[in-house]
């Protein structure tokens, strides 16, 4: 569904509702929205990049990190989050051409 307007938003989250309240009986709970997330900052690299990117030894520049489209930058911030897998980390940060390693 399309989710670009505010009014496609709500008819998106009245869907969900609807569908979790069908299957589950029970009503769908909000996940709380970030106001200011991490990967939105492009003034500083974010420490937890930071961190780990120093797993293997790596640096960016904030040139490279602001160079980034929004949704990887939200990808690379999700890959550093503990529970994730990991793995796909070096991947990315390859992908997306911030090291040649």
């Amino acid at each position: 569904m399309a989710c670009d307007k505010p009014t496609e938003l709500q008819l998106y989250r009245n869907y969900l509702q609807e569908l979790v309240y069908r299957y589950t009986g029970k009503a769908a709970t909000d996940l709380p929205i970030d106001p200011d997330p991490e990967w939105t900052h492009t003034k500083e690299i974010p420490f937890s990049l930071q961190q780990e990117l120093a797993k293997y030894n790596w640096k960016i520049s904030l040139h490279q990190w602001k160079s980034l489209s929004n949704l990887k930058r939200f990808s690379i911030i999700k890959l550093t989050r503990p529970g994730h897998e990991n793995r796909n980390f070096p991947r990315a940060i390859k992908e997306f051409g911030l090291v040649n390693k």
